[in-house]
């Protein structure tokens, strides 16, 4: 009885934040932190304010006022359905939310998921590029499967095509709802479809530029393999920098490409000369640095 009232309580503060995201008219990013430090959704829906700051207390009243009375109703009926359909939905109040997005500023209130996500995944490489350099990735990609990280790449890119070639388990983010076409579970070996967007959103310029807060947010450093100046690939990274990301580019690319050797000059940026060279320094980064405690 316990487990099903669990479930339950689970469920309707799941709708609450759903509610409370489809009544904000500016960036969720705001309503998934108000969310967290009222902890919990139904709380700032009960008008219960409790510990928020001023700006808080004002973004949460300006939101609930725009509720519908029906809301919370169509918000479960939303995940009953997506549920039916294989997918299943995280939120920023939910312990399985990904710990690595949690630290991120520009986090998604909710996500639905095809497949799972793992404890081991917050040792996650998200990889980006484009040209030549993609189509030799396999090897990479194995390299770092191998040394136990999780690949995290654009679902359809041609860093994804390349992480499958290589028969890896990965996270494959979404610029569309997880309820679209081809969005398959099948595609992930074993991984997870994510997608930060309603189940049916079509892909549209502006989703593709917020999913890519995902695919960096997702993972623990970001391997940039290629891309020109104003490319996709060029802008998740400096999206990436901007989250707090580590950046690791080849040798090749910080010689050809001159705004990833401005983007270096301004820190957050390590030079590799090989796949082992960046196994060596990601280890470093995500098994040493990352798990150092202040006391």
């Amino acid at each position: 009885m316990f487990e099903k009232v669990a479930q339950m309580s689970r469920g309707t503060e799941q709708a609450a934040v759903l509610a409370l995201a489809r009544a904000t008219t500016g960036p969720w990013h705001r309503t998934a932190r108000v969310i967290q430090a009222a902890h919990g959704a139904l709380r700032l829906i009960d008008g219960d304010l409790t510990g928020l700051s001023e700006d808080d207390r004002a973004h949460a009243a300006e939101i609930v006022s725009r509720l519908l009375p029906d809301d919370l109703a169509r918000a479960e009926d939303l995940i009953a359905a997506t549920r039916a359909d294989g997918a299943h939905l995280v939120t920023v109040l939910d312990e399985d939310y990904p710990g690595n997005l949690d630290f991120v500023h520009n986090l998604p209130p909710f996500l639905w998921i095809r497949g799972r996500l793992t404890d081991e995944d917050h040792r996650s490489v998200a990889i980006v590029g484009s040209g030549e350099a993609v189509g030799r990735l396999k090897h990479d990609v194995t390299a770092l499967t191998e040394a136990g990280f999780t690949p995290v790449a654009t679902l359809g890119s041609a860093v994804h095509d390349a992480v499958l070639a290589a028969g890896s388990r990965t996270i494959a983010t979404l610029a569309h709802g997880i309820t679209e076409p081809n969005a398959s579970a099948e595609t992930t070996r074993g991984g997870a479809l994510v997608s930060p967007f309603w189940p049916s959103a079509p892909k549209t310029e502006a989703t593709v530029a917020l999913s890519r807060i995902v695919t960096s947010g997702l993972a623990a450093a970001v391997y940039l393999v290629g891309g020109e100046e104003d490319s996709g690939p060029a802008l998740q990274a400096r999206l990436a920098l901007a989250q707090g990301r580590h950046l690791f580019v080849p040798h090749r690319l910080h010689q050809e490409q001159p705004w990833v050797r401005r983007a270096a000059c301004r820190g957050g940026v390590t030079v590799v000369r090989d796949i082992d060279d960046l196994l060596v320094q990601v280890v470093n980064l995500v098994d040493v640095t990352l798990n150092v405690k202040l006391f």
